[in-house]
């Protein structure tokens, strides 16, 4: 506990209010560890060249950017497709694609300069590329696009003035625009019109695995790639932006922690991601190893089916179930044994990086056995002789555990819930699976939520509140939904609070969202964790942890170095 709040002592808090529209925000960025080598070679020389070999647990689901959500995946998108902003070693919004820009008075029009750039097969990069990406994205929304489209909330058009001029115009002024279009790739143009068949859906269903090398903007495209082995990244020499140090970026999935770290040991990987919270302090003291350790937005959280129309474990959308069962969550024991102390109890789908706009009335539930089995009680679920509740209808209490088991700690996480959630009457069995078949396994069948009962995953967010808020809104589903909430009271506040250009105004509707989301529980917020990163001690350039997720500058600037 003590280490993750030294982390968050020392966060900068930056005005990104002029940049985003938004309130203060905290942003994370100091690297924590006894400081020894937790910092990288910055005044070393720099070696041109090479490959950056990164090891991963949790294999990337998908290179389809109408397809793949985690947080591998979105890596390779950023450093394949041009974005006209991104995040700087600060956590401001700077230009990526963009040099520059300008609002309209009005602020419903926004006007982008862009470099001058080529695809890596040569074909000129240009605005026209963003307007087919842009008013393809609005117009296949609600067949194929859905994931893209909510970064572009309010955009009516994307217009290419000319080959270096690109105009997006918004029916409203957007309090967020600019922060939204961070993670808004741009795409080939040439290469993706080819699949608009079948009314847009093929752009969903198109097997970009089977291309082999696909076409990219950014400072690398992807040469060849394997979701359960190494995809290889290779510098795009027709990159708009400063010649990366790198030649090609390697990532590799680990099927499991040990092995990872076993690679890196053995000199055959030269990072990790997400280093075993209980390996930190062992990786620290090594003088031939740099570890960058940092607060991050993941909660991680308990998730549960809340599709109304289900027929089966109804019980899962009284709130008071799940009131009780959040009342038996031991969120200190979890953070102590799980996550070794690099994690703090949440309550909410945001983090403190949101700076103003976390809540502070929504507080995690108190752990009191006694408590949760009181709400059962007088909710009318008797318990059994053989120690399991039963529904008003007869049925047990007894539901499966979808558990990616791709995130740290998931199994040990599983016994503490299990353990406690059998003293309040409930019992709950483990699903292990990767992240890939929890995502289906959640929407079966066919994007209905109708099978699965619970899961226990995690979200990473952005600074800006606006896409943890969509995540759970009615549109959501078969997207970015992982519960299947619905809530129209909860889907007006949220499209009110991206138009709503006042931040002290914009705040108060965000904090009611976040109250709206602990009434009714679609979620068991459990913790905020830590994210370290291990390099070898030949690596400099190196830059905060969590900037390698919103940023193409940290893969630009790192670097071997001798």
């Amino acid at each position: 506990m003590c280490r993750i709040a030294f982390a968050l002592s020392a966060i900068v808090v930056l005005g990104i209010l002029a940049a985003c529209g938004g309130g203060t925000s905290t942003t994370p960025g100091a690297a924590t560890g006894d400081g020894s080598n937790s910092t990288s070679n910055a005044a070393a020389p720099i070696k041109e060249g090479g490959i950056l070999r990164v090891g991963y647990t949790d294999p990337p689901d998908g290179i389809n950017p109408f397809v793949g959500t985690n947080q591998v995946s979105y890596i390779i998108f950023q450093e394949t497709y041009p974005a006209l902003v991104q995040y700087d070693e600060n956590f401001k919004l700077v230009g990526d694609w963009a040099e520059s820009w300008t609002i309209s008075p009005d602020g419903k029009v926004y006007t982008f300069k862009v470099k001058p750039g080529k695809w890596s097969d040569g074909t000129p990069l240009t605005a026209k590329d963003a307007e087919w990406t842009g008013n393809t994205v609005l117009k296949y929304a609600d067949v194929s696009t859905g994931l893209m489209a909510g970064y572009i909330n309010y955009a009516t058009s994307f217009k290419a003035i000319d080959d270096s001029t690109l105009e997006i115009t918004y029916s409203t002024a957007v309090s967020n625009a600019l922060a939204n279009l961070q993670p808004f790739y741009i795409l080939p143009k040439h290469v993706f019109e080819q699949h608009l068949g079948n009314k847009g859906k093929e752009l969903k269903q198109w097997d970009m695995k089977a291309e082999g090398e696909l076409v990219g903007g950014g400072p690398f495209f992807v040469k060849g790639y394997d979701e359960q082995g190494t995809t290889l990244l290779e510098r795009n020499p027709g990159y708009y932006g400063p010649k990366p140090h790198l030649d090609a970026i390697g990532i590799t999935v680990y099927q499991n922690p040990d092995a990872m770290v076993s690679a890196f040991k053995a000199g055959e990987i030269d990072s990790m991601d997400k280093v075993p919270v209980t390996l930190v302090k062992q990786l620290e003291a090594d003088p031939g190893v740099q570890i960058r350790s940092e607060a991050v937005p993941d909660v991680i959280n308990i998730g549960f089916n809340s599709n109304p129309k289900k027929t089966n474990k109804r019980e899962l959308l009284d709130i008071r179930v799940k009131q009780a069962m959040a009342h038996a969550v031991d969120r200190d024991r979890i953070i102590e044994t799980v996550y070794n102390g690099y994690a703090m109890p949440a309550a909410s789908i945001l983090t403190p990086i949101a700076g103003d706009f976390l809540n502070p009335n929504v507080k995690p539930e108190v752990y009191d056995i006694a408590l949760a089995n009181s709400i059962l009680d007088e909710a009318g679920y008797a318990m059994g002789a053989d120690g399991i509740r039963q529904t008003p209808e007869g049925t047990p209490m007894s539901y499966e555990v979808i558990m990616p088991m791709d995130i740290q700690g998931q199994q040990r996480k599983f016994d503490i819930l299990q353990e406690d959630w059998r003293k309040i009457g409930i019992e709950v069995t483990a699903r292990p699976m990767d992240g890939s078949a929890a995502g289906a396994a959640m929407m079966a069948p066919d994007g209905k939520y109708l099978d699965f009962d619970i899961h226990m995953w995690s979200w990473l967010g952005y600074i800006d509140p606006d896409f943890m808020l969509m995540t759970v809104m009615c549109d959501q589903l078969g997207n970015w939904s992982d519960v299947a909430y619905c809530n129209p009271e909860y889907d007006k506040l949220y499209k009110a609070q991206g138009a709503e250009m006042d931040p002290v105004k914009r705040q108060a509707i965000v904090w009611e969202m976040q109250e709206i989301l602990q009434r009714d529980h679609p979620y068991i917020f459990i913790a905020q964790s830590e994210f370290a990163r291990a390099f070898q001690k030949n690596w400099g350039g190196l830059t905060p942890v969590y900037l390698l997720y919103v940023s193409k500058i940290p893969w630009d600037t790192i670097h071997q170095t001798g």
